[in-house]
């Protein structure tokens, strides 16, 4: 599954949440709308946890059954040209080049399940969300920046500029973010 997919659907996500919680309630609006609102973001965050943890288990298994020979036709997809069926096989850089993204996926899945953990828990708007949106974009750049060293080491450039514009339009989200949660704080504290 692509990463950049993820990251797209997380962000539109991020975005469908975190407009109930910016704009002004109406006058009839109360408690108990609230907490149906917290509730629905809460249910949908645990299924998105789910969705990454079975993820990261799926990613782990393919790791190891490609690192043991599982099953003995087992391959790896570098590029359309590249494909390996042994870690032995691999050249050594495009092998280390292709860890650092294997490890960069457990990293992220881990930042997502921890984004939608405190999302479940009622934490819309929180530093802590805002560094891990703002993460989420750094990763997009560096996956994009692993996979063109990789081509380039194999003479096969196949590269898209849609991850580091993503990524970037998703570090500006995390500022913009940030800057009306301190909005936010800032007319708590005068009211």
């Amino acid at each position: 599954m692509d990463g950049s997919i993820i990251l797209i659907l997380v962000f539109l996500l991020v975005i469908y949440s975190s407009f109930g919680r910016l704009s002004p309630l109406a006058a009839g609006t109360n408690a108990i709308a609230r907490a149906a609102r917290l509730r629905r973001i809460a249910t949908a965050s645990w299924w998105i946890q789910l969705l990454f943890a079975i993820c990261s288990l799926g990613l782990a298994y393919s790791l190891l059954a490609f690192f043991m020979g599982w099953p003995p036709n087992a391959r790896m997809v570098i590029s359309h040209n590249h494909i390996y069926t042994s870690p032995a096989d691999m050249p050594s850089n495009i092998f280390w080049l292709w860890l650092a993204k294997v490890a960069l996926a457990f990293v992220c899945c881990g930042v997502l399940f921890s984004l939608f953990g405190l999302y479940r828990k009622g934490q819309i708007f929180t530093a802590h969300n805002v560094s891990h949106i703002r993460s989420l974009g750094y990763f997009l750049i560096i996956n994009w920046a692993l996979d063109d060293l990789m081509q380039s080491s194999l003479h096969d450039m196949d590269l898209s500029t849609n991850p580091i514009l993503i990524g970037l339009l998703i570090i500006f989200f995390a500022w913009v973010m940030d800057e009306g949660r301190k909005i936010q704080e800032e007319q708590e504290l005068t009211v």
